[in-house]
């Protein structure tokens, strides 16, 4: 039998639920205290908020499609004919949004371009919390690209009826997932050049980090080889390879330092996040690594973003156990929500 997904529509003003298992559209307000001006000021809040308007309307965790208001996000008509225009006046707008974690993402609507630049913490943070209920996000769709399939500026239970309809036309204009880039009328494929330029760009901006990780490494094992001549001196000894294990731990040191980390306890789950960020740094993680308190959440869950080298994920799932997956759009490298069954 097929699941029907659960629609969550996000607006300034709070949640409206439909779809699978709801009767008819639930309606949950944020209050001043969880979020405002479109940013989350009570993470734990929010969470503990989400968890009891789930267990008490009943909701069935599903797949869950997530609509932004058009009141959540800024958006713009880009005018530019030229490639090279065009990426100059989405730099621009997204340069001038007043957000402190934007996310950006340009969509065809009719003949048209939009640039749409959302709240990525927002996002976040709605996405975690219900996550750690069992659902799982499918598609992040601003109102916008729904006005072709006739979805009006208000989302009610006809509009869901008709996303619930539509729901191929609603995972291609996601602003998360994989992106359809065979069709004939993606963006990539009227903006070739643009495209190429934005992965030459990528590929030397990786280069240059492998470059800045073997400068250190070189700098380390230059530094450790005149500490040894040193201390021979001083010794009147001769120690055949006293820089080998100085040298390791600078490479992991340098791989690891880079990426941001950050672990969240659920309720009677006190101290194990402390655990867990000890046991990292131990292995080489020595970068800003936070940890904080989740009010509630009843599977451990560790997202990673695609800076995470496979072997590193490893080593992560080693340490924490439960479940992994990969998000485009994450805050940090590294999120792991610890739930009541953490090892």
């Amino acid at each position: 039998m097929k699941i029907v997904p659960t629609i969550v529509s996000v607006s300034r003003a709070g949640l409206s639920v439909c779809g699978a298992g709801t009767n008819g559209l639930l309606n949950m307000p944020f209050g001043a205290e969880v979020v405002k001006d479109l940013n989350v000021v009570g993470l734990v809040e929010l969470a503990a908020q989400i968890k009891t308007f789930v267990e008490t309307n009943k909701i069935v965790p599903t797949d869950l499609v997530v609509v932004l208001d058009g009141e959540t996000y800024f958006e713009k008509q880009l005018t530019g004919k030229a490639d090279d225009q065009m990426a100059v006046e989405v730099q621009e707008f997204v340069d001038s949004v007043p957000l402190a974690s934007p996310s950006s993402k340009i969509f065809k609507v009719g003949d048209k371009y939009h640039v749409v630049v959302i709240n990525r913490r927002l996002y976040e943070s709605v996405r975690a919390a219900f996550e750690a209920l069992g659902f799982a996000v499918k598609a992040v769709v601003p109102e916008m690209v729904l006005g072709s399939v006739g979805v009006g500026s208000t989302f009610d239970a006809s509009a869901c009826r008709l996303i619930l309809k539509k729901m191929a036309y609603v995972m291609e204009n996601s602003f998360v997932g994989l992106a359809h880039v065979e069709r004939d009328d993606s963006w990539v494929s009227k903006n070739k050049k643009t495209a190429l330029t934005l992965a030459i760009g990528a590929v030397l901006v990786a280069v240059l980090g492998v470059g800045l990780i073997v400068w250190q490494t070189v700098q380390a094992r230059q530094a450790a080889v005149v500490r040894a001549k040193a201390r021979s001196a001083r010794m009147a000894q001769v120690s055949p390879s006293p820089v080998s294990a100085p040298v390791v731990v600078a490479t992991a040191s340098a791989e690891l330092a880079d990426l941001s980390v950050r672990i969240v306890n659920a309720s009677g789950v006190v101290g194990e996040a402390q655990k867990i960020k000890e046991t990292l740094v131990q292995i080489g993680f020595s970068g800003d690594i936070e940890v904080g308190t989740l009010a509630v959440a009843d599977r451990t869950l560790t997202v990673f973003s695609l800076r995470v080298s496979q072997e590193d994920r490893k080593k992560v799932m080693a340490i924490v156990g439960g479940s992994s997956q990969e998000n485009t759009q994450t805050q940090f490298d590294v999120l792991i929500t610890l739930g009541k069954n953490t090892p």
